[in-house]
């Protein structure tokens, strides 16, 4: 009868040496790639219908863990009440949408993209974190180098921006502010996770190669601005002089900066290689600003402004001539899809996110990475809209550090009672 039972003995701890690696491939799986890839090859800006398809195996993962980890996944789900209330309010928006049925669908997305950055938050450590999140982008940069060099009329834009790198996806903005991150969570796990450290070293520096490749410029800032932070990070820990001279940097560099955007705005832009339109981003926001401003507290429906061709995303595609898709803002999506709630309870989120994240600076686990990824989320909220959006891998990677040091901070309030 011994013998009878050993084979269910060993099948949890082979499946708990694999599970990392499902969980790498299904955070890649969220960024959706290959669809992309194949849309791109077929001349659209949007991933097939069937790519949805890609989501059954992940979906699957997600149903099981959170079932086996049940009481994790509610204990999880109330250390983020602000998250929680986001999604909520993204599913009841489906009562005054102008598109119900793409916010009910989008809405059921969203639960299970957040359910799955709630998985990360509760299954791992901080460091094994890393290690997932650094494993699926080892699948998306060994993707997208091999795209690019071997079927560049996929993986290489041929109509808009000829001869940027796209990679997986159908934009270039897309690959270099996914490649982005990825710099940020490689150079982490070199630092952190030194038995890989080769390893980890030879994905950041295939991760900066896309984001040169893709020549977008916000992405290169999003990358030097991780780096900078982990930097800024690691002379903290050095003791109080070298203290100074990180805050002192990050003064003069503030300073210098704010100069620069006060008094000569056309030369920063110009040497990013854009306009002072941000590449037309400010011609979207004044013409959708009226859109906003009639209905100011609970907005179009969560995703749906943009979808009826005959709504009132119409006018705003005939002010600035062309086929606008989103707002390239996380702030102002928000405000056309939830209103001026919904923009609150992000904005209050964030605020505690950010505020947990610097608290975490001086710590061995976290203190690295996870205030680098929220400065660069912070920043591409501005002109990107990656906030509170399904199926995507900067708001997946969000969730999961929003819920790790949320739980961090809940254990610690619990160790002073």
């Amino acid at each position: 009868m011994a013998f009878a039972h050993a084979p269910t003995i060993q099948a949890a701890p082979t499946f708990a040496r694999w599970e990392p690696v499902a969980a790498a491939l299904c955070l890649a799986q969220f960024s959706e790639p290959f669809f992309a890839a194949v849309a791109q090859s077929q001349g659209a800006t949007e991933p097939p219908g069937y790519a949805r398809l890609a989501f059954i195996p992940v979906y699957a993962f997600l149903a099981w863990v959170i079932w086996r980890d049940r009481a994790k996944a509610w204990a999880t789900t109330r250390a983020v009440p602000l998250l929680m209330a986001l999604l909520a309010l993204a599913a009841l928006s489906t009562f005054w949408s102008i598109d119900g049925g793409a916010t009910l669908r989008r809405s059921v997305w969203l639960a299970l993209t957040m359910s799955f950055g709630l998985y990360l938050a509760w299954r791992y450590t901080w460091r094994e974190l890393l290690e997932v999140l650094g494993g699926g982008y080892i699948a998306l940069i060994l993707g997208s180098l091999a795209l690019g060099a071997l079927a560049p009329s996929i993986g290489r834009m041929t109509v808009e921006h000829p001869g940027a790198w796209s990679g997986l996806w159908t934009h270039k903005n897309t690959l270099g502010g996914i490649m982005a991150l990825g710099v940020a969570i490689c150079a982490s796990a070199a630092i952190v996770a030194p038995p890989r450290r080769n390893l980890w070293i030879a994905a950041m520096l295939g991760a900066f190669a896309l984001v040169l490749l893709s020549t977008s410029k916000t992405a290169l800032i999003a990358s030097v601005l991780g780096l900078g932070v982990i930097a800024f990070c690691m002379m903290l820990r050095r003791g109080p002089l070298h203290t100074i001279f990180a805050a002192t940097g990050v003064l003069v560099v503030a300073v210098v900066g704010a100069g620069i955007v006060f008094l000569a705005p056309d030369l920063l832009v110009g040497a990013l290689g854009r306009d002072l339109t941000l590449t037309g981003r400010t011609d979207i926001w004044h013409a959708a600003a009226s859109a906003v401003a009639a209905k100011p507290w609970l907005g179009y429906g969560y995703y749906a402004f943009w979808l009826p061709d005959n709504g009132p995303a119409y006018w705003v595609r005939e002010t600035v001539q062309w086929q606008v898709a989103s707002a390239h803002s996380t702030w102002l999506e928000l405000a056309l899809g939830l209103g001026r709630v919904g923009i609150a309870l992000f904005a209050l989120q964030l605020a505690a996110t950010l505020f947990r994240g610097a608290s975490a600076t001086m710590r061995q686990d976290a203190g690295l990475w996870a205030p680098a990824f929220l400065a660069a989320f912070a920043l591409y909220t501005l002109s990107e809209s990656h906030g509170l959006q399904a199926n995507n891998v900067f708001w997946t990677i969000y969730v999961a550090v929003a819920a790790r040091l949320a739980l961090d901070a809940t254990k610690e309030s619990r160790a002073w009672r």
